[in-house]
């Protein structure tokens, strides 16, 4: 059914009005011409609205009077070409609408990217607890000073994309590259840098994946990029073109923490399966299957009595993929007030294998689990966002980081931010946020037990920005960052930093 009063024209009725309507296209092909183009694609929209279009028959003639109303520029194109014969369409180069590209026969080629770097002083550290896992910290007697990149890394992408048989086919690779000095390690370009003579920075290709779609079927996407657990919370981050906490300042990584392990888990680029469906009245539905990541001891280890033991455990397998899932709404509640609202969620299984370092027998089960929720208002001149996670067996800052105990018990982990910002002559935006993440101890990570109180309870950070839009391309932030992590035992370390720098995107 259509809307009140319209009933959807019976079958014979579509194929006829179809028929007749291809007739029409003709008429006004020759005797309209393209002025009457766009006469005619507003009375194919009215006849779909009307039911008595189906979106296939639809689809086909836009198509075709697409291609009959290109088909008088193509030919006076070919009759002022030297040679007689016309060039075949599919070796046909002419620019792209929109972006750095051009259309190579019928492939769209389109490259994307920016260059990041910022100017970060951070002060020395305030209190000299030990936090294992914190975030907070700094030099404890001096100042640390660098150029590095912000949240973001330099990064050049390519997306390739064409129509094949009634649907979009697309091919992106991504490739993203830090300023600093790489130090190879267990996570490489995320490993703290090396302030040192001689170095090179590392490469990132942390996206390479496909994608086929249809309006009508939704979209399917193969290979490693961005994960959906958690994903919004970074995308609206405001630091996301700035730099937030610049953890191991004297020593950089790729790049910065941004509100990372404060106020949401990382969401990871990593291989998958997803699909979403097609939108529905500003709602989609994303469910995917991803590589499974292990348990991982981010803590490091402390010396006891019974000798040195990990602050948390290591469990490296996993018999089934990790799965997880989105709905998000976009929509405009009325002119200039936009309004998006997501949740997501994960589980994962993950198996105990010989020497995992975990207080659990060969082949026992632990399955992590976690679920999101948070909204981004833009009204005018303001936008606010606010977001909160609750998990368990999901630890911190990184997907399972942390999550499980030495003795096995799943830690329940939590936190959200709050950000607001302010744009004035639609350049210059004032804002700021606060956001905390916190990590629930067991038992076992107690003075007099297994642990020694010196385990991470909670990264907050405060943070203010100014951004200035100097051009399309060029924009240039400056960030007041306070970061603060408590461990176990109520002590705490402090530090302050000041960022300002530019990202070139395009």
């Amino acid at each position: 059914m259509t809307g009140t009063g319209d009933v959807a024209a019976p079958r014979p009725q579509r194929l006829e009005a179809a028929n007749v309507m291809a007739a029409g296209l003709a008429f006004i092909s020759i005797f309209a011409g393209p002025a009457r183009a766009d006469t005619t694609d507003q009375l194919l929209d009215q006849l779909k609205a009307k039911g008595i279009l189906t979106k296939g028959e639809y689809r086909k003639l836009k198509a075709r009077h697409a291609a009959e109303t290109a088909a008088p520029a193509r030919a006076a194109v070919a009759s002022q070409a030297a040679q007689p014969l016309a060039t075949p369409s599919d070796r046909f180069i002419t620019r792209l609408d929109k972006g750095i590209g051009a259309r190579v026969g019928a492939v769209d080629v389109r490259l994307s990217g920016q260059l990041a770097f910022f100017a970060t002083e951070q002060f020395k550290q305030a209190g000299t607890a030990s936090i294992a896992g914190g975030l907070g910290g700094g030099s404890l007697y001096n100042n640390s000073s660098a150029i590095r990149s912000g949240l973001l890394p330099s990064a050049l992408a390519l997306n390739l994309s064409t129509e094949q048989e009634g649907y979009k086919v697309s091919f992106s690779l991504g490739l993203y590259a830090g300023g600093n000095n790489i130090r190879v390690g267990l996570l490489n370009g995320n490993s703290s840098g090396a302030s040192v003579a001689l170095g090179t920075p590392g490469v990132d290709l942390r996206q390479v994946f496909g994608e086929i779609s249809s309006p009508d079927l939704g979209s399917l996407k193969v290979g490693r990029d961005l994960g959906l657990f958690a994903a919004d919370a970074i995308l609206n981050d405001f630091t996301l073109f700035g730099a937030g906490t610049i953890a191991a300042n004297a020593s950089p990584s790729n790049t910065s923490l941004g509100r990372i392990g404060f106020g949401y888990v990382y969401a990871d680029w990593i291989p998958q399966l997803t699909y979403t469906t097609p939108d529905f009245h500003g709602v989609t539905v994303s469910v995917g299957a991803f590589s499974p990541y292990q348990q991982f001891d981010n803590a490091g280890s402390y010396v006891s009595a019974a000798g040195v033991l990990p602050y948390s455990g290591v469990i490296t397998g996993h018999d089934q993929p990790g799965f997880q899932a989105r709905v998000k709404y976009i929509g405009e509640l009325a002119p200039g007030m936009k309004l998006t609202l997501w949740t997501s969620g994960l589980t994962q299984r993950h198996r105990v294998e010989s020497g995992d370092a975990i207080l659990l027998p060969r082949g026992a089960g632990v399955r992590s689990m976690a679920i999101d929720a948070g909204g981004r208002l833009d009204v005018g001149p303001v936008t606010l966002v606010g977001y909160g996670y609750k998990g368990v067996g999901l630890g911190t800052t990184g997907l399972y980081f942390d999550g499980v105990g030495y003795d096995g018990e799943r830690r329940k982990s939590s936190g959200y931010y709050a950000q607001a910002g302010y744009t004035i002559f639609e350049r210059l935006t004032f804002g700021g946020s606060y956001g905390v993440s916190y990590l629930d101890a067991n038992l076992a990570d107690y003075p007099g037990r297994l642990g020694d109180g010196a385990l991470v309870s909670a990264n907050a950070s405060t943070i203010g920005f100014v951004k200035y839009r100097f051009t399309d391309w060029v924009t240039f932030q400056s960030e007041f960052v306070r970061s603060i992590s408590h461990n176990l035992l109520g002590q705490g370390v402090r530090t302050n930093a000041l960022v300002a720098g530019t990202i070139f995107s395009f």
